[in-house]
């Protein structure tokens, strides 16, 4: 098998991953809240699985897996598309995948679990490194309209906002219990909401016809959570 995954290291691959040991990421125990919004995103789209991303130096860390066909705790930088998502700043998607398509990328794991769909959106830090990816799949190639690129892209930030926040309290290991749980229970209820609009949405084996009201929730969300970043920040 041929090592490509030299091509998939950015220049700053370096301060990247210093910041990414703020974030205290790098283990695979699950978090609700996490869970949820990927879940949530997966019925939105009507994908098959979906999950959050983290590059690490060599691999790839699944974090808040959500229905993949086996069961995967890190794979190889070179055979991860999210190492390629994290080059760029735009949504990254792959409507029918396959060698040309992907280049420097070893998506051999990808065509034995039979996925041709890929999209992802970088998860990205204030200071502007990239993480990783919330990203979704899919057995057959389907079309990514420029809404659900959209909405992917404002999902990815309210991921992006939790983990800021996930880091903020982290450092304040004794105030963390007693701020996540109003996170916990605001996240909780308007992700119940947003996948009930989803389930109303997507019809069975299709993508989600997004409306209005899905956009709705999920910018209040990112707002729910901005507000508790903000009010975190005054404390510390």
């Amino acid at each position: 098998m041929v090592d490509n995954s030299a091509s998939l290291i950015p220049a700053n691959d370096a301060a990247r991953l210093h910041a990414l040991e703020g974030y205290h990421l790098l283990d695979a125990r699950s978090e609700k809240v996490l869970d949820d919004v990927v879940a949530a995103t997966a019925r939105l789209f009507g994908v098959s699985n979906a999950m959050l991303s983290i590059v690490e130096k060599d691999e790839v860390l699944v974090k808040a897996p959500y229905n993949l066909p086996v069961a995967i705790e890190r794979i190889p930088r070179g055979q991860s598309l999210c190492s390629a998502t994290i080059l760029q700043d735009d949504t990254a998607v792959f409507e029918n995948l396959n060698l040309a398509s992907a280049p420097g990328v070893d998506i051999s794991l990808l065509q034995q679990l039979g996925l041709s769909f890929y999209a992802g959106h970088n998860l990205r830090t204030p200071d502007g490194f990239n993480l990783g990816s919330l990203c979704v799949y899919d057995g057959p190639p389907r079309q990514f309209a420029p809404v659900e690129r959209a909405l992917l892209a404002t999902l990815a930030g309210v991921v992006m906002r939790l983990l800021e926040l996930r880091r903020t309290l982290g450092a304040h290991a004794d105030r963390t219990a007693v701020l996540w749980e109003p996170v916990y229970r605001a996240i909780g209820g308007q992700l119940a909401r947003l996948t009930a609009l989803a389930e109303r949405t997507t019809p069975p084996g299709g993508p989600a016809q997004l409306t209005d009201g899905v956009v709705t929730e999920v910018q209040a969300i990112a707002a729910v959570v901005d507000q508790f970043v903000t009010a975190t920040l005054k404390r510390v």
